[in-house]
């Protein structure tokens, strides 16, 4: 053997896939991002903290979703913006992001927009949230399970009520 055939390659090569059968190596099941989609639910029991207003908390719909994460991402973080007291406190703990959904704010006597990064995971959104959240001092205001408005329990991943 020549030391370049032992040597690792300089790119990555393409993976093999002459042993799937052609129509799966076209069409992955995978494939199909458009399909993938989110429901955020909102737990209006949560402490609001000192930046939201609990009743406009109320206001908002249980859940926001079924709908693309981006666009449930949009919904929650507008969400946010329209029950704080100032939006402006909301509005300046987001970053510019590129390409994702517009959200505005109205404060100083204009309409602000920003844009929200791309996303395509319910991982992200949950992420992203969380640290706004946290960043609000109301830590448990979402979940991607059906939380019960009435008890104050939560809807656990095993199916039952808690």
């Amino acid at each position: 053997m020549t030391p370049l055939a032992i040597s690792p390659p300089s790119s990555t090569p393409e993976p093999d896939m002459s042993s799937i059968p052609q129509d799966a190596a076209t069409i992955p099941h995978s494939a199909t991002p458009q399909v993938l989609t989110v429901c955020i639910y909102i737990n209006k029991q949560a402490n609001a903290g000192p930046n939201l207003d609990r009743k406009k908390i109320q206001q908002l719909p249980d859940h926001f979703g079924p709908d693309r994460p981006s666009v449930v991402l949009q919904q929650a973080v507008q969400g946010c913006i329209d029950s704080a007291f100032q939006q402006k406190t909301v509005f300046t703990l987001l970053t510019q992001g590129y390409g994702g959904e517009k959200i505005s704010a109205t404060f100083d006597g204009k309409q602000h927009l920003l844009s929200l990064p791309v996303v395509n995971s319910i991982d992200y959104v949950l992420r992203f949230l969380k640290k706004l959240c946290r960043s609000l001092h109301c830590e448990n205001l979402f979940s991607d399970q059906p939380i019960s408005q009435h008890s104050g329990g939560s809807y656990q991943s095993d199916g039952k009520w808690h």
